[in-house]
């Protein structure tokens, strides 16, 4: 078993802008210091795109800027929000195919992990996975199986509804392709962003999981047409990963002063509770 941490749309801006009120810098900067603190053992933390909020050379430096104090390498994927030029120009190493889009491979053991570039260059919210890419894609998934690995994609956009009405119109484009060759390799899961909101489940038996993302959370409206953005903490999400499944932890970065009490273990199996924090009610 390994551990991957799984990061979306942290939409960052030029240093002292913010979006819709949030500063993205900021809450970067808390998921990043958070993984160092807890999970610096990570084989790799995946960024699966909206890295930027405009996709300009400002926002992706002041990008770099927080993400190269990882303690663990990062591998960084593209959606809606970003511009393939423009980060190619500021990430000069990041792996690329054959074709020039984002997208690249990695191998733990029995695994292998997929990273997609859904970055439609026409459409504002659609994803597009193009006959090249799925190319691509059928090419490294026919690899890994003759190898007798399994795979974990990673790509922004949903191929499919999650039963919310307002983002069914800004999922991948034309998705039947990509669907088609999931349903026949069977990975051990997919893993998504761009929705703002966190949701799991299973399609057609692949198991999926959407991260809500480092910047604004949406309000869970499944038939709503008026997007809700809320002030909430920032999240991330730890994937224990084998040939046997995927676990998926989501989570968010704590301070001392948010833990209000602590449990230890008694032989008789009650545990033994102690309050932290004297400023809660009834303490």
């Amino acid at each position: 078993m390994f551990k991957i941490i799984h990061v979306s749309d942290t939409h960052i801006e030029p240093v002292g802008r913010f979006v819709v009120g949030l500063n993205p810098h900021e809450r970067l900067g808390q998921v990043v210091q958070a993984i160092n603190e807890s999970h610096a053992d990570a084989a790799l933390c995946v960024i699966t795109g909206d890295l930027t909020d405009r996709g300009d050379e400002g926002s992706y430096r002041a990008f770099a800027d927080i993400v190269n104090e990882l303690k663990v390498p990062c591998r960084l994927l593209l959606g809606n929000h970003d511009n393939r030029e423009i980060f190619r120009r500021v990430f000069p190493d990041a792996p690329f195919d054959a074709s020039g889009f984002i997208q690249s491979t990695a191998d733990f053991g029995d695994t292998r992990l997929i990273f997609l570039d859904s970055l439609h260059d026409n459409h504002a919210g659609l994803g597009q996975l193009c006959n090249a890419r799925l190319e691509w894609l059928e090419r490294v998934s026919q690899e890994a199986a003759a190898t007798g690995r399994r795979s974990v994609i990673f790509i922004h956009h949903p191929p499919f509804s999650v039963g919310v009405r307002m983002f069914d119109q800004m999922l991948l484009e034309n998705p039947a392709p990509f669907l088609n060759q999931i349903t026949a390799s069977k990975p051990l899961h997919l893993a998504f962003g761009h929705l703002h909101l966190t949701t799991s489940g299973s399609w057609n038996g692949i198991p999926y999981s959407c991260n809500r993302g480092v910047a604004h959370r949406i309000a869970l409206s499944l038939d709503g047409d008026v997007t809700e953005f809320i002030e909430a903490e920032p999240t991330f999400d730890v994937m224990l990963i084998s040939p046997n499944g995927v676990l998926v932890h989501h989570t968010a970065p704590t301070t001392a002063t948010s833990v209000i009490a602590r449990e230890y273990p008694t032989e008789d199996g009650k545990g033994h509770q102690v309050m932290l924090r004297t400023d809660i009610a009834g303490v």
